[in-house]
């Protein structure tokens, strides 16, 4: 039990790290530091630093997608709409210090061929799909006309998500936010919502 405490402890604080330095950049000995132990004890619970960054990654999509799945106090109508303001609060109120870094360890990882470029390329296309079944749920509820492209533009809205996120932690400026739920909105109504 103690173990899996501990366990627990040296991925939430990997998770942090990651989302400040990137994945590459996650120094052993900084983390042993962050979660108060020595490296000898670090290796005890990883083989090595890939196994680590696997869980690192997998530790990540879990706390990002319990945030986005959980329903919040006084959210928008309609399951897109929410899922999309739980998304920006995600990183509007800085759940990972760093904001979410699946897409920074992605471009890290981009011309490295191995296990952790296809677990953050899975990341990436679970966070699509995700967007592009809210979108069908819509299409299907009847707020989009019948041809809309869901693909098309769970692509958009992850394209404005992303930006979001870049966005707001090289200025500092929430302002972006206030411009993300414009581009949605443009987005969604370009391709035709009723009413």
């Amino acid at each position: 039990m103690r173990g899996e405490r501990t366990h627990s402890v040296i991925l939430e604080k990997a998770v942090e790290l990651a989302s400040l330095r990137g994945l590459e950049q996650l120094s052993l000995a900084e983390l042993a530091a962050a979660a108060k132990m020595s490296k000898s004890g670090l290796f005890a619970h990883f083989d090595s630093k890939e196994e680590l960054q696997l869980a690192t990654i997998d530790r990540g999509w879990e706390i990002f997608e319990s945030y986005i799945h959980s329903p919040r106090d006084g959210e928008p109508q309609g399951e897109l709409d929410a899922l999309l303001e739980r998304w920006l609060a995600f990183y509007e109120c800085e759940i990972l210090p760093g904001g979410c870094f699946f897409i920074i360890a992605a471009v890290e990882f981009a011309s490295q061929p191995g296990a952790v470029r296809d677990a953050l390329a899975s990341t990436l296309r679970q966070e699509l799909a995700t967007l592009e079944s809210a979108v069908e749920g819509a299409r299907e509820a009847g707020a989009f006309h019948g041809d809309a492209d869901a693909s098309q533009l769970a692509f958009e809205l992850h394209s404005i998500l992303l930006n979001t996120n870049a966005l707001h932690h090289v200025h500092q400026d929430r302002v972006a936010f206030d411009r993300a739920r414009t581009g949605f909105k443009r987005v969604l109504r370009a391709d035709g919502p009723r009413g």
